[in-house]
């Protein structure tokens, strides 16, 4: 599928992760983990994207009544059928793009082929898997191949998400605007450009034709200059600096652009932000891994000038059409020559391709390193939070599927409200592991007894919800685009909250 394909058919996602995320979709792999109600609608929100394969592994059970009752992509006549082949079928008449299979082999033998996993970039768990062991095993193949591990569950008006992830590199995080004016720090084309105008011999037409970078650049310029202890200005003292300097009809756009932007010249182009400077010290910065090879001509390129590559991505301003194309064709030309010299200080020159090159430099400031945590549950959490009565209540919705999970690996079946006595013990036996927890969490008994309430049983609109949210995890991780969930989250269904929160770095 070509751009202009991918544009007139998923024109409104493309709006959100650009043409290069959309070809990420469509080359990624995504496995699922048990195909229950939860997971149909995980893949729904998948398939429709455009995501290009989609396995979901499954043990061969045959469709039940409880699955009819609360899987929209099952079929009536789907009962007593392998449900996992039933749920690719439907699902992949979403989009046929789309590639949707059923593996029906045990999870055991998958898991004794480590190479059978390197084809996925992403693996999710949908309910409880049947011992400890299997998850260990899971958990401990993908983190040693880096690949990402969401588990996602849902029972009556709870569910639960928890992302694993050793290490995620995030380019493209679209935390800010790319916008790179260097108003306070011009190169020499762009200064010799700003000397060319006189914005006191231009007329009211000439004048309205200026794009207001230039007006501020011009009067910041002018304010340092005129005062020795000036250094950086507040946003008033310029706004009203161009009102007095440039009295005009008071009818011009770009003067007020000026006006209302004046906050720009705050910004210090030479400084970087707290999350690059880390990164810029990271152990793995000589790893030789692909991002850690870009990361390290970007340390090279700001040592040896102070200030970052010009993004060379400008905002839409009043101006004409001369003006502005003259402005562009320089922001083009610095990003360019940046680019290049970026590129002189990678080893292997043909290692990256310009569109990756271009997309890093575009997005370097703000991009962002992600270093997960295998751990399942840390007892600090309830100890911080617990003059956090609405924190502590999402938190025991979260223990409590910990203690449903330990008791279905054990039983290998859900609680019911007979259960409920031996469901409190199995919670208070996990909140020990912890010692810094010292009572039983306030409310936890209540979640317990609610979950026991309904055996396991799943409510198609929480599933839908969780689907919706699991989903969008999913999309951050394959397109590596957007900042992905650090690192739980729970779902109260009773109350229509949802929280998340981190428990830790391993």
């Amino acid at each position: 599928m070509n751009d202009n394909e991918v544009g007139n058919k998923y024109d409104r996602q493309v709006r959100l992760w650009n043409p290069n995320g959309q070809r990420c979709l469509a080359n990624s792999s995504m496995c699922l983990i048990n195909a229950n109600t939860t997971a149909s609608e995980t893949l729904k929100n998948l398939v429709l994207p455009g995501v290009g394969k989609l396995v979901i592994v499954d043990d061969g059970r045959q469709t039940t009544d409880q699955d009819l009752a609360s899987n929209f992509f099952l079929r009536d006549n789907a009962i007593r059928s392998v449900r996992a082949v039933e749920m690719a079928h439907t699902l992949g008449q979403l989009n046929p793009d789309v590639h949707v299979e059923a593996e029906i082999r045990p999870l055991d033998q998958l898991l004794d082929e480590p190479q059978y996993w390197s084809q996925f970039n992403c693996v999710m768990v949908s309910s409880f898997l049947e011992s400890p062991e299997l998850h260990q095993a899971l958990s401990n193949l993908l983190w040693n191949q880096n690949i990402c591990l969401i588990e996602v569950n849902s029972i009556g008006f709870y569910a639960t998400l928890h992302i694993q992830y050793k290490e995620q590199d995030i380019i493209e995080t679209h935390d800010n605007s790319l916008d790179d004016l260097r108003l306070d720090l011009p190169w020499p084309e762009l200064q010799k450009h700003i000397d060319s105008i006189d914005l006191d011999q231009l007329d009211d037409q000439a004048f309205s034709n200026v794009p207001y970078s230039i007006i501020l650049t011009k009067v910041y310029q002018k304010l340092v200059s005129t005062s020795a202890e000036f250094s950086r200005p507040v946003p008033s003292t310029v706004r009203n600096f161009v009102q007095s300097e440039l009295r005009r009809t008071g009818d011009e756009t770009n003067l007020e652009e000026a006006c209302n932007r004046a906050i720009l010249v705050l910004k210090n182009s030479k400084e970087i932000p707290g999350n690059l400077k880390e990164i810029f010290e990271d152990d793995e910065l000589d790893c030789g891994d692909r991002f850690w090879v870009l990361v390290k001509a970007l340390k090279i390129f700001y040592n040896n000038h102070g200030v970052l590559p010009l993004s060379g991505v400008l905002p839409d301003m009043e101006s004409d059409t001369v003006n502005y194309m003259a402005l562009t064709k320089l922001y083009r030309e610095k990003f360019n020559d940046d680019k290049k010299e970026l590129r002189g200080y990678i080893e292997d020159k043909e290692m990256f391709t310009d569109s990756e090159l271009s997309t890093f430099v575009k997005n370097c400031r703000y991009m962002q390193v992600l270093r997960g945590s295998r751990k399942l549950f840390s007892g600090n959490l309830l100890v911080e939070n617990e003059n956090n009565p609405r924190m502590i209540h999402n938190l025991n919705i979260y223990v409590a599927f910990l203690a449903v999970k330990s008791f279905y690996e054990r039983k290998h079946r859900f609680p019911n409200l007979k259960d409920r006595a031996k469901l409190r013990t199995v919670a208070i036996s996990l909140l020990c592991r912890y010692q810094n927890v010292k009572n039983f969490p306030e409310g936890l008994e209540k979640v317990l007894d609610e979950i026991c309430r309904y055996n396991g049983n799943e409510m198609h609109n929480t599933c839908a919800l969780i689907g919706g949210v699991a989903a969008q995890e999913v999309i951050k991780v394959l397109t590596n685009q957007y900042v992905t969930l650090d690192n739980c989250l729970s779902y109260d269904g009773v109350n229509c909250e949802v929280r998340s929160w981190s428990i830790g770095s391993s």
